[in-house]
């Protein structure tokens, strides 16, 4: 392996090592210290505070816990170079970040993906990405100033709300009668990315107090981020197989119905041609489909807030409610920049370079346009795509405690909703090239030479090419009514000592409308909402004919340079590319174009006809519980415990719609895609799980040395959009463009079952004292079943007509088994002398191992790993806190991972091992309750890396800059 930050990573797993074995050398030092004869000392008050606090709360509560959990508190967030809760969670063991953009957005558990995760926030349930179908939570819209505490729960207790299949995320924040007095806490901070050069703002304001009493209480917390965040990228995008370059008598591949056929002579005599040409296939070698380098601009204002009630009615009885609320006004620039290697015609067969595995490493593209689309037709094109995205949440929660002598109740009912409108626009400029030669470095990086005379940056070059334009409105609506109430009794005979019941109701709703359009019945054809306009020498629009200077004129209005530090700062090989380039301005294209539909009155219904929507779904479930919890001592050993049951039942109506498309070459030489039609799939589906759990706390040395050993079954819901015809762009596309290659559909899978698992769980803590926590933790999840997004799987009769199609689609895999261990320790080295008795440290480290994964590369046979999950992930962090100043420098890093079983050429994708060091210095100034702070994120710069099965077949390298921040809080 060349790739230079592979090894990087290696070295990191050193590193945690190296640091593991010195914190364990560290934290005996008190206990050896104990051992000295003792000697008469004046004994001083030592009040805690900052980072060195937290931390022993989260020490304490994971001593106290039912069942295995780690946990984070408010002032440990704060402390922390993080700005939402995802890129705090981070730092706990077995938890791994997913990144957009370098920002923290979603987490797996235990190399478990994010929507097997739940989260929920003062037990209510955190809607999923934008009705985008996904369940797991898009944590950049939680700001870390909202939290009391984050626990992490990866074992699992019968009174815990289901669908936590690699743990559940419990966020706690304030309740304004826990106040000891009034608070009031302002921030204001400035960001900066080293690739946008702009500074940006960042505030918080908390507020708290009590009244009448102190049986009132009041807390309101609002946080403003204005985020500029950029990804530039180096792309492949797919790699797929055109021809056989190279000759070679080995196989590329092997293609499902083929396998046995070991000479490529021997698919000589088949028929017909497509079969012929599919079986020979399995000999064509690899190449880039659209080698491009991208440059994505994201524009990003937040608004959280958050206001809480809290009325003490009786001594017995308080009710609270909370209002919750947050909006993203964000506006996304996509610029491409792209050789198009789509088909073989393309590419000049003579002079490409093949390497020993089968991969292009380099070519020249064709010397000629018979049409306008093939050959150097329009085989370079420059792109800039707009997002205009605005999201709006809101939660709504009235609940209730109730605790007389020996009975306590709970209860609560909640209704939330999400509404997301987004417009995307599109402009492309594309050009005729003959002979640009496209070269693959070590690192699967591709650099274009382009011939004499050709410039991407002059519109002349323009002059035989094209301009297509896009138009793209989306509608999302999300809700969710929940209720739920618990009982619990202090029972306190025999060995138990509590029993609690309760029962919990959720329904859920995703409506989504996309383009639409649809031939109705009686042949009435309802017009999409989306909009195409694509243009080439002779076409007409706005009443004007497209002439060669006409396409100059456009590209010289339009167009205008991207920016030009593309890559600047990434310290890896990069080989040839450019600083920027020019790209058309989708702001500018009015006066060329008819954009007179570039709205959403077509987006819900059109000519008086209803549209039909990308989906239509709702989800209603309904459970209860019986919970036991027991204590008794073994000798001198205590014991304590829990056990139960819960039992679910699962109701899904999901309405969805499915389009058949077709692909040719009309009149003009133009490849064209038509709608042939469309239609509504419906899918109902109950079921019932009975989720039995069981936890045991034995201490081993009483208070100190505590074993819990946990074992559940656990499940989590597919997906809804998984399950109908409306899995992101659900379509059947008939390409009457390519015979090598069958038709390709994409839509969900109504026989999917559940993710279920059985887990077992056992951990060993060492409390030391209270700044002190050495842990192993070893898991095993027996994976029934679960699901593979997106695979592709051939052969598939959709229509039941005979016709097959390569089909796109979620289905179950089996049989997984996921076992792993968990190390952590963590303690404030208080024995060193002054100023160092500040210092302190955490350490963790997680090893994932699947088997029987079920799951194969469907080229070569090899089994592939669990997807999402790294074999390795640490963390490593070092502080200081005494005297006004805290340092903290954390460094996170996991092993590659599986990120898709295959892509369009039946590759398996993986995404590179990563390391992010982060860091924060705040310095508080006395007791004024004034600080200041500074902080950067991804201090070293590290990308993202994605492969096709070979380390040369690179999909993708995103490098999205470092950021840093500095400002001043002040806390009354």
């Amino acid at each position: 392996m060349k790739y230079a930050k592979g090894r990087a990573v290696r070295s990191g797993k050193l590193l945690a090592g190296t640091g593991f074995g010195l914190l364990m050398t560290a934290v005996s030092m008190p206990a050896v210290a104990q051992e000295a004869p003792a000697e008469k000392v004046v004994l001083e008050e030592i009040i805690v505070v900052g980072t060195r606090a937290s931390l022993q709360s989260a020490i304490d509560r994971k001593k106290r816990a039912s069942t295995v959990v780690d946990s984070l508190v408010a002032e440990d967030v704060a402390q922390f170079p993080d700005k939402n809760v995802g890129e705090a969670l981070q730092r706990i063991t077995g938890v791994q970040l997913s990144r957009s953009f370098g920002e923290g957005e979603s987490v797996s558990i235990r190399g478990v993906e994010p929507d097997l995760n739940r989260v929920e926030i003062n037990g209510v349930s955190v809607l999923g990405s934008a009705g985008s179908g996904s369940r797991g939570s898009d944590l950049r819209d939680m700001a870390s100033e909202l939290i009391k505490s984050i626990d992490v729960f990866k074992g699992y207790t019968a009174d815990m709300t289901e669908g936590g299949v690699g743990g559940t995320v419990s966020v706690q924040t304030r309740r304004p009668l826990e106040l000891k007095k009034t608070l009031f806490a302002v921030t204001a901070a400035g960001q900066y990315l080293d690739l946008e050069k702009n500074v940006t703002p960042r505030g918080n304001l908390t507020y708290g107090d009590k009244f009448l009493d102190d049986r009132f209480g009041v807390l309101v917390n609002v946080t403003y981020d204005d985020v500029e965040t950029r990804g530039d990228f180096l792309r492949n995008t797919e790699w797929v197989a055109l021809a056989d370059y190279d000759n070679s008598p080995n196989k590329t591949r092997n293609v499902a119905g083929y396998e046995n056929i070991t000479a490529k002579t021997g698919c000589a005599t088949l028929t017909p041609a497509a079969t012929r040409t599919a079986c020979e296939s399995q000999w064509f070698d690899l190449s880039p489909r659209i080698p491009r380098y991208g440059i994505w601009q994201r524009e990003d204002k937040r608004v959280t807030a958050m206001t809480t009630l809290q009325y003490q009615v009786t001594d017995e009885l308080d009710v609270y409610t909370d209002i919750n609320w947050n909006q993203r006004d964000q506006f996304l620039t996509d610029y491409n920049y792209t050789v198009d290697l789509t088909a073989a015609s393309r590419i000049n067969p003579v002079g490409v370079s093949v390497d020993e595995n089968h991969n292009v490493i380099g070519l020249t593209t064709a010397a000629t346009a018979p049409t306008v689309t093939t050959g150097a037709g329009r085989i370079f094109g420059s792109q800039m795509r707009g997002f205009d995205y605005k999201l709006k949440s809101s939660y709504y929660t009235g609940g209730f405690n109730w605790n007389h002598d020996a009975l306590r109740m709970s209860g609560f009912y909640t209704t939330s909703e999400s509404t997301m409108r987004s417009d995307t626009n599109s402009a492309v400029i594309s050009a005729t090239v003959p002979g640009i030669r496209v070269s693959i470095a070590d690192n699967g990086v591709p650099s274009f030479t382009f011939p004499t005379g050709f410039d991407p940056s002059n519109p002349e070059t323009y002059r035989t090419g094209g301009a297509e334009i896009q138009y793209r409105p989306e509608e999302v609506d999300v809700t969710e009514d929940s209720a739920k109430f618990d009982i619990d009794y202090d029972l306190d005979r025999w060995f138990l000592t509590t029993l609690e019941t309760g029962v919990q109701w959720r329904e859920t709703g995703s409506l989504r409308y996309a383009g639409g359009g649809y031939t109705a019945p009686g042949g009435v054809v309802v017009p999409s909402a989306n909009v195409t306009s694509t243009v080439s020498l002779g076409t007409t629009t706005n009443g004007l004919i497209w002439t060669p200077q006409r396409l100059i004129d456009f590209v010289r209005a339009t167009a205008s340079l991207t920016p030009q530090n593309f890559f600047s700062g990434f310290g890896g090989n990069t080989g040839n590319i450019p600083k920027g380039w020019m790209a058309p301005n989708v702001a500018a294209i009015g006066d060329w174009f008819d954009i007179s539909n570039f709205n959403h009155d077509r987006v819900r219904s059109a000519n008086g006809i209803a549209q039909i929507p990308a989906h239509d779904l709702t989800e209603t479930i309904k459970a209860g519980y019986v919970k036991a919890n027991y204590a008794f001592d073994l000798g001198d050993m205590p014991v304590d415990g829990n056990f139960g049951v819960r039992v679910v039942e699962t109701q899904v109506d999901a309405t969805g719609a499915l389009a058949k498309t077709r692909r040719f070459t009309n009149s003009a030489g133009l490849i064209t895609t038509e709608t042939i039609g469309s239609t509504a799939v419906n899918v109902k589906e109950k079921y019932t799980d009975t989720l039995p759990a069981f936890n045991i706390s034995l201490g081993l040395i009483p208070d100190e040395v505590i074993a819990r050993l946990g074992y559940a079954k656990v499940m989590a819901r597919p997906k809804p959009t998984d399950l109908i015809a409306s899995s992101g762009n659900p379509n059947c596309v008939i390409d009457e463009t390519n015979d090598a290659q069958a038709d390709v559909c994409t839509f969900g899978n109504p026989n999917l079952d559940p993710y279920r698992a059985d887990q077992y769980d056992a951990n060993l803590s060492w409390f030391l004292n209270a700044d002190t926590l050495l842990s192993a933790a070893y898991f095993y999840k027996d994976v029934k079943s679960f699901i593979l997004a997106r695979t592709l799987v051939r052969g598939v009769d959709v229509f039941k007509d005979g016709t097959l199609y390569d089909v796109n689609m979620p289905i179950n895999g089996r049989g997984a088994k996921i076992n792993g261990l968990e190390l952590s320790a963590q303690t404030a080295f208080t024995f060193l002398p002054s100023p160092f008795d500040g210092l302190g440290a955490s350490v963790n480290y997680t090893y994932s191992k699947a088997k029987n994964v079920g799951l194969f590369n469907s080229l070569t046979g090899e089994e592939l790993p669990f997807p999402g999950l790294s074999t390795h992930s640490y963390n490593l962090i070092a502080y200081y806190d005494k005297d006004g100043i805290n340092i903290r420098v954390a460094y996170n890093g996991r092993t590659k991972w599986l990120q898709s079983a295959a892509e369009r050429s039946g590759n398996p994708v993986f995404r590179d091992g990563t390391g992010y060091l982060d860091a924060k210095a705040t310095y508080r100034l006395g007791d004024t309750g004034l600080s200041f702070f500074i902080e950067g994120k991804n201090l070293t710069g590290q990308a993202e890396r994605t492969t096709s099965g070979d380390d040369i077949r690179l999909g993708e390298l995103a490098y999205s800059g470092k950021r840093y921040y500095s400002g001043v809080s002040y806390k009354y």
